[in-house]
């Protein structure tokens, strides 16, 4: 009964880290006016989550640890995330376009490529900030490292895939969760599942962030 109470007790603490961590994600977006802070702001997320899920006892003070890194990522976290976003929206818009012209071998070969392009988009994405919080990389490697993970680990990752479309389901039935939980437990549930893959790769060029320590 000790132990069930002592679970009992940290399921609480994750409960209102979360619940904390959703409230800090919105308020830090709105301060850049979303676009220029839902960045930064999902990179001090992150942040605090990898120090959250990480094996030490620790005290992580959260809202320090968010503001910190929402302010020394500000201008990095803006152009890991506003590159991406490009490239995404170039990838929906050139679909789109394709769907407008007449469908010849040529143009269904071009569709299919550009909806399996899509579907690695969505992977890379997955990895893509748990990566940036754990390693300091180049900036391209970033992208080139969760390409490498999304590769190199297909269980997972359709792992990752099958979770994000239980918690869409989830959110689905229950859209109350949205505001209060919603940005965090995506994260907790990336951060978590990534987090194993991140530490087994022990390439040399690829040193730990300290900032985020």
């Amino acid at each position: 009964m000790k132990g069930l109470g002592i679970k009992y007790v940290q399921l609480g603490e994750w409960c209102l880290n979360l619940f904390l961590l959703n409230c800090l994600w919105f308020i830090f977006s709105l301060v850049g006016v979303f676009l220029l802070g839902v960045f930064p702001a999902t990179v001090a997320l992150f942040a605090v989550l990898r120090k959250l899920t990480m094996e030490s006892k620790e005290e992580v003070r959260i809202f320090h640890l968010f503001w910190k890194t929402y302010k020394s990522e500000f201008i990095r976290g803006n152009i890991l995330g506003y590159v991406w976003a490009i490239l995404g929206a170039a990838l929906l818009i050139d679909v789109r376009v394709l769907h407008q012209v007449e469908m010849t071998f040529i143009h269904q070969a071009l569709t299919i490529t550009l909806y399996l392009l899509l579907v690695l988009y969505l992977f890379i994405t997955f990895y893509l900030f748990p990566i940036y919080v754990h390693y300091n990389l180049k900036f391209l490697e970033y992208y080139k490292y969760a390409f490498v993970l999304v590769i190199g680990r297909p269980i997972k990752t359709i792992l990752l895939f099958a979770s994000m479309l239980l918690i869409y389901f989830l959110f689905s039935l229950i859209p109350g969760l949205i505001p209060v939980f919603g940005v965090s437990f995506i994260g907790f549930v990336l951060m978590k599942m990534t987090s194993s893959s991140l530490k087994k790769n022990n390439h040399s060029h690829i040193e730990e962030v300290e900032s985020f320590s």
